[in-house]
């Protein structure tokens, strides 16, 4: 009994030697390991924000005399905790860059730092997004997607993670979600002026309708194939492959006037050889004789007379309509 007296008196005295010793610090204590913590920033950010911290709970201990320093403390901690992630990102630790950057919020936030605050809402996404690449690089689909939607949830109106959303559903071969986050880069894109990205949005889309196109062609479903064609016209800028496509539906649909119009318009578009325009003349002759002016079918399969074409043309000249 007297054995556990003397612990608990021994104990005692050691926490009353503790509270006279954190009491008996005074405000130049607090300055003094400020100061170090300032000399420190100069070559480690990391390690003077936790001389700061010290110096901060000291201030506290101190009371009302260092309040001066502590709010002096106070308004350094956030920028100095966003130097230390800068220099990880620089140093291309992402991940360990990400977590402080995401301490410095948390200090700018405790702390009322508006301007660190901004600046880490703004870095924070873009590092999240950055990660999320590289695991698309690697092909690790689902992780990648994970990490674009982390950072969407702090900037919902970053265009191009939504881009790169549909690059991922593109590879798993998901077509509506593909769709669905190519649809939202462009109009997010359209609303930020992030011309890059509409760009590629556009292009995405349009080349997936028209590969749609070409299948139904190949199918022998014309009509939607001109569906698919006409939509795919509607995004970026117009390829003339797409009026191929529509061209040869039309001519399956006995569409003759659609199919010329359609030729006409791949025409303009197509590369400046014959062997590139041979494929528009060609149908340009089916459509006509589908019209019955021979006369202008023959001009069309002559002037198709070039590449794949050449001898389906030279047929329909000599053997079918015998021109002249």
């Amino acid at each position: 009994m007297k054995g556990m007296n003397k612990r608990i008196l021994s104990i005692f005295i050691l926490f009353l030697g503790l509270s006279v010793a954190l009491s008996a610090q005074t405000k130049d204590d607090v300055v003094n390991t400020y100061n170090k913590g300032v000399e420190m920033a100069k070559t480690d950010a990391k390690a003077a924000v936790a001389i700061f911290e010290e110096a901060l709970e000291m201030a506290k201990t101190v009371g009302l005399d260092a309040d001066d320093i502590k709010q002096l403390i106070e308004s350094q901690i956030p920028a100095l905790q966003y130097k230390a992630a800068t220099t990880l990102y620089k140093e291309k630790k992402t991940d360990d860059a990400i977590e402080n950057f995401e301490l410095a919020a948390e200090y700018a936030t405790l702390y009322g730092d508006d301007a660190t605050l901004k600046k880490t809402e703004n870095i924070i996404p873009k590092l999240l997004f950055s990660k999320g690449n590289s695991y698309y690089k690697a092909k690790t689909y689902d992780s990648a997607l994970i990490y674009f939607d982390k950072s969407l949830e702090l900037n919902p109106d970053y265009a191009k993670v939504y881009l790169s959303k549909g690059l991922v559903y593109k590879k798993q071969k998901n077509n509506d979600l593909m769709m669905e986050s190519l649809e939202k880069a462009l109009s997010v894109g359209t609303a930020t002026n992030d011309e890059k990205t509409v760009k590629s949005a556009n292009k995405i889309i349009r080349d997936s309708y028209l590969r749609s196109a070409n299948d139904a062609l190949k199918a022998d479903n014309f009509q939607e194939g001109i569906d698919l064609a006409t939509t795919a016209n509607t995004y970026g800028e117009q390829k003339s492959q797409t009026f191929y496509v529509l061209a040869v539906c039309y001519n399956k649909l006995s569409q003759w006037d659609n199919a010329l119009s359609a030729c006409n318009d791949g025409l303009v578009l197509e590369k400046d050889t014959p062997k590139d325009k041979a494929k528009f003349y060609f149908e340009m002759g089916n459509a006509q004789v589908g019209k019955g002016d021979n006369a202008a079918a023959c001009t069309a399969y002559k002037n198709a007379l070039f590449g794949n074409y050449k001898a389906s043309a030279e047929y329909q000249i000599n053997e079918v309509l015998k021109c002249q």
